[in-house]
């Protein structure tokens, strides 16, 4: 499936992601039962994510 970049509400839904992987990620690190290598998943999903959203943000300056 294909989604235009420029679309401000997908872009606003992937931050919301980020948002959403930030406090699970602070809610998994503050058990002492956390699942080291799901952090380590979170972790680079994260950064997988914000790295993405860095690209796209040109796109949508540009429209």
């Amino acid at each position: 499936m294909c989604v235009p970049v420029d679309d401000s509400a997908m872009l606003c839904w992937l931050q919301t992601q980020l948002r959403v992987i930030e406090a699970w990620q602070e809610e998994l690190s503050s058990r002492p039962d956390a699942d080291l290598h799901q952090l380590e998943r979170l972790a680079r999903h994260y950064n997988w994510l914000t790295e993405e959203l860095s690209r796209l943000s040109p796109y949508r300056q540009a429209a």
